[in-house]
């Protein structure tokens, strides 16, 4: 921007066209740089444990791609981070709310799931310790340079200097591992497919928190899309098994025990009517009409997800009675 500005001022004996284009110029770059994001929602559930929440809708050119929830674990010497954002700005936007609540660096990352807004922003946190499922890592691993690409085409930004990184440490799927790590005691829950394959929770049974990753959201429609919601509700089920006090949802608001009942009926009753229309003879475009709609229109996203829900659990349902 200085050397901008230094340029205008060394030729202001330049023709006024010339000028015009040099300022326009100078607009550009302001607007280039300016960050497009939303604040944080930094919310404390106690002194080592904050929910840094964010907007709900998919990543677009309005938000930026910033859309996500991210919990932050104080340890001994530093943050275990879950979740890393959808690309390194945004990385860098939620690293600055992180230091509002503490100095102590980003030393792990927990990845919930191989969804480009989760972990595309670990490339803002060098030399930190990257976890994830087996299965999460495996696919960024494959294709993580076409989910960046993704993610620029639903933001319409370069993002050129986020790079994919893979996750070090792979935890087998259908599988709950107790670990210590900084001093914090946790639990890494990696389910069999829920929202998406090689979905992981973490799970701080001192604290009575869980963050969970896409497979609770809350006050917007979940995605069925990339999962499969017979087995995403029998995941459910096990959760509320948990002495649960506090849920840091992927999307939306803290959620409280009531909340996470509350979502396992909505999606539980979405696939009993999928199936009761199906083995009645009916037809798919017949869910809507025996689906309540209400409240699935009250929640956020509706018109983006709907067709496709229906569509995808529909499909598992043909398969779950061939």
């Amino acid at each position: 921007m200085q050397a901008v500005l230094s340029m205008i001022v060394n030729h202001a004996g330049m023709g006024m066209k010339r000028l015009g284009v040099l300022l326009a110029l100078l607009v550009l770059a302001a607007v280039a740089t300016a960050a497009p994001f939303a604040d944080v929602k930094v919310q404390k559930i106690n002194d080592r444990v904050y929910a840094l929440l964010g907007p709900t809708d998919s990543p677009n050119k309005q938000n930026g791609g910033y859309m996500n929830n991210n919990l932050v674990i104080i340890g001994n010497e530093g943050v275990v981070l879950v979740d890393a954002g959808s690309h390194k700005t945004v990385a860098e936007h939620i690293g600055q709310a992180i230091k509002t609540v503490t100095s102590k660096p980003v030393t792990h990352v927990v990845v919930t799931h191989h969804h480009a807004d989760h972990h595309l922003g670990l490339v803002a946190f060098p030399g930190v310790r990257v976890i994830s499922s087996d299965s999460c890592a495996k696919r960024i691993e494959e294709n993580g340079r076409g989910m960046v690409s993704w993610m620029s085409r639903r933001t319409g930004l370069n993002l050129g200097d986020t790079i994919p990184v893979v996750p070090q440490t792979r935890i087998p799927s259908k599988s709950r591992q107790a670990m210590e790590i900084e001093g914090v005691r946790l639990e890494l829950i990696a389910t069999e497919t829920a929202h998406s394959t090689g979905d992981m929770m973490v799970w701080l049974p001192e604290d009575g928190v869980l963050a969970s990753g896409d497979i609770l959201v809350h006050t917007i429609n979940p995605n069925f899309m990339d999962g499969n919601l017979k087995k995403w509700i029998g995941v459910v089920d096990d959760l509320l098994k948990l002495p649960l006090r506090v849920v840091m949802p992927g999307h939306g608001p803290l959620m409280q025990p009531r909340d996470v009942t509350e979502f396992r009926t909505l999606i539980g009753d979405f696939y009993r009517v999928v199936e009761e229309v199906y083995k009645s003879g009916g037809a798919e475009s017949d869910v809507r009409k025996r689906l309540d709609l209400t409240r699935w229109q009250s929640l956020g996203r509706y018109d983006d997800m709907m067709g496709g829900n229906i569509n995808k659990v529909w499909l598992q349902v043909e398969a779950d009675n061939f």
